[in-house]
């Protein structure tokens, strides 16, 4: 399966391990522009869905996916949200980032995501 970005391009997947990196561009028949879609899609039949873990949860615990290349899922520190500190931040702004801090002081741990296959 592979993922469309929003502009259309074809997004890779990265693998990594013991400092060889490695970008795999798939040459799937199917295309979707949404993780939800390609882990819903990838439990319903043959196939692999590199989306991440965050994506994929409800499904490995109901045991429809499983986990694959794990040696080759690189580790990310999780997301990270630039803003100009300086000025004054629109509300809209402040509630989004007081949900996001919220949100990952209730999933401690959750800030490491592994990205890849599953």
């Amino acid at each position: 399966m592979c993922f469309r970005l929003p502009g259309g391009k074809p997004c890779c997947w990265e693998a990594a391990r013991r400092g060889f990196e490695r970008q795999i561009f798939p040459a799937g028949t199917l295309i979707l522009d949404h993780l939800e879609l390609m882990a819903e899609a990838a439990s319903k039949g043959p196939g692999i869905a590199y989306v991440p873990d965050s994506v994929a949860e409800p499904w490995l615990k109901r045991g429809e996916l499983c986990v694959v290349l794990t040696e080759w899922s690189p580790v990310y520190p999780g997301l990270a949200l630039y803003y100009p500190g300086h000025r004054h931040v629109p509300a809209a702004l402040r509630a989004f980032i007081d949900l996001l801090k919220e949100q990952a002081a209730a999933k401690p741990g959750a800030a490491g995501t592994r990205e890849g296959a599953r």
